[in-house]
């Protein structure tokens, strides 16, 4: 009755987790850090709706890029971004899984009151609409200070003590989310990431579901279980929940072949596939991003004057943002971000 035949699948899926920790952490220089941060993405998407008038060209700024791409597949795997691509969703899981194994056993897989943890998964919604408010009423990358995406790509490039050092706020919010998950999980995906609530929303609209066929389920519960976002699999006759970020880590916990399937409409995507496929769609949607990043000035990534910051990228740098630069060594708006919209229209 027990099958390892989605074992491979879950081998995949933290293989590809473990690249994407590796390239956020150390490879990521190569485009702006807000190009391929989701929330920084996020933040430049509406900022530009609001502010600045996107044009279709503008609409694909590098700026946005990686987060219209990762919002398209959503609609296909659900938050796959969530489940196969970010780092601090793994940095959440792995921290877990240690709390796991060295907690004593009355501490572990502690959970928080049912109905506050329901209570608390809406907050990220309001965050989220925090994020758009805050685009329309001024734009830029103003929760910078409590990006723990930006506090984890800034300890790859210079080390932890100068993370804390250059966004304290930041590094101390990442530290906190942590420790969070070692206890209890992840917490900063059920309740407060705006790129999580965001691509929720989006894979409502998604033909991919979990399916639990009800005469072959035997009861173990451990899909519930293995769920990471704390979804009772077990007792749902399909998972359409805006929680699900689709890792299959509940498919690949049961027991039973067959009792717990997750289709794309009517369509059997190899599990193995999935996390291949969404690794794939990023590292398309950052290379494009880095085509589209204007240097400053409005030159093309590469092709212009760079005023300060790092002359490898274009587009402003985190230090540039702490900074405050003017916008007149970028040559955008008043208070330019960044956002590449006068690269864009350079080029029309």
């Amino acid at each position: 009755m027990k099958t390892q035949k989605l074992k491979p699948a879950r081998i995949v899926r933290w293989a590809v987790l473990a690249a994407s920790v590796a390239f956020f952490l150390f490879f990521s220089s190569f485009v702006s850090e807000h190009a391929i941060c989701p929330i920084g993405g996020f933040e430049m998407y509406f900022t530009g709706l609001f502010n600045t008038g996107f044009t279709v060209a503008g609409l694909f700024s590098g700026m946005v890029v990686t987060f219209l791409v990762m919002s398209v597949l959503s609609i296909v795997f659900r938050r796959a971004y969530c489940g196969y691509v970010c780092p601090i969703g793994a940095l959440q899981e792995l921290s877990e899984r240690v709390g796991k194994l060295v907690l004593p056993k009355r501490l572990r897989g502690l959970k928080l009151p049912s109905r506050l943890d329901k209570a608390l998964r809406w907050v990220k919604y309001g965050v989220l609409a925090a994020f758009v408010v805050g685009a329309a009423l001024g734009g830029g990358h103003w929760m910078i200070k409590g990006d723990p995406f930006i506090a984890f790509m800034s300890v790859g490039k210079s080390g932890v003590a100068a993370a804390f050092e250059r966004n304290l706020s930041s590094a101390l919010f990442l530290a906190g989310v942590l420790v969070f998950a070692f206890f209890l999980g992840r917490g900063f995906c059920k309740y407060l990431c705006p790129a999580g609530a965001w691509y929720g929303m989006l894979s409502k609209l998604s033909p991919n579901k979990v399916r639990r066929d009800e005469s072959l389920c035997v009861g173990c519960g451990r899909c519930s279980k293995a769920c990471p976002m704390g979804i009772d699999v077990a007792n749902l006759e399909r998972v359409d929940s805006a929680e699900c970020i689709g890792c299959r880590e509940c498919v690949a916990a049961c027991p039973v072949e067959g009792a717990l399937r997750a289709p794309v409409g009517k369509l059997d995507v190899p599990a193995i596939a999935v996390p291949v496929i969404a690794a794939a769609v990023f590292a398309g949607g950052a290379a494009w991003a880095k085509a589209s990043m204007p240097a400053r000035n409005g030159a093309r990534d590469g092709q212009g004057p760079r005023g300060s910051g790092d002359p490898s990228r274009g587009g402003p740098t985190l230090e540039d943002d702490q900074r405050g630069v003017d916008a007149v060594s970028y040559g955008g708006c008043p208070g330019c971000v960044g956002c590449g919209l006068c690269g864009q229209e350079s080029r029309a």
